[in-house]
């Protein structure tokens, strides 16, 4: 336990959060959000790795994960969290999410919308948005990488970058199946709306 009562692990699926759902059995509907930051999603099992979040676990993403049992999850959502990993590492942990999820469960996965932010740096209209406290205008490509692309102003910068086409890519590669994009304005996952994210859900097939 930390301090604040919470458990903190460096592996070992502790599967101890929040009250969660029931079905109208009883079981628990477990749920998971991987990488939340301050932003907690209530009803979820609440991970990340920084002991200075309020997340419900303190873990690896990776290392958590794979210490839990398939089918553990009806849902997992990871919102700004692929994009710090390198292609090969975010093939895995979406094949991680794959496997946790019970058939029919879904995963979310939001990321910075490349696409979207490049158009906006071609047009050059000295167009500005806050990130990480600071206002970036979008038609200094200094900007573009230092809020986007490479974004070394968080303490872990992004190693790759999607548009919504790759991002679903990587998302059936995985296995996943009927996708939809998510409203990036509205969808109750996200922690802020903005034109700058793009987000796709996927739904792992029913058990034959």
């Amino acid at each position: 336990m930390d301090h604040h009562g919470r458990d903190s692990c460096g592996g070992g699926c502790a599967l101890l959060g929040p009250d969660l759902s029931r079905h109208g059995n009883g079981v628990r509907v477990m749920r998971l959000n991987v990488g939340c930051g301050d932003y907690l999603l209530e009803g979820f099992v609440n991970l990340d790795a920084d002991p200075a979040t309020p997340a419900d676990v303190h873990a690896d993403a990776m290392v958590y994960l794979r210490d839990c049992p398939d089918a553990t999850f009806a849902e997992v959502y990871a919102g700004h969290f692929l994009e710090h990993l390198t292609p090969e590492g975010a093939q895995r942990f979406l094949a991680e999410c794959y496997r946790v999820l019970a058939p029919g469960g879904a995963c979310a996965i939001v990321v910075p919308d490349t696409y979207e932010v490049l158009r906006r740096y071609v047009a050059r209209r000295d167009e500005c948005v806050p990130i990480e406290g600071k206002w970036w205008n979008l038609s200094d490509l200094d900007a573009v990488c230092a809020a986007f692309l490479y974004s070394p102003i968080q303490p872990t910068p992004h190693r790759w970058s999607y548009d919504i086409d790759t991002l679903a890519r990587a998302m059936r590669a995985a296995g996943f199946t009927r996708l939809r994009q998510i409203d990036r304005e509205r969808d109750p996952h996200l922690a802020a709306p903005a034109w700058f994210q793009c987000g796709v859900e996927g739904v792992k097939g029913e058990a034959a």
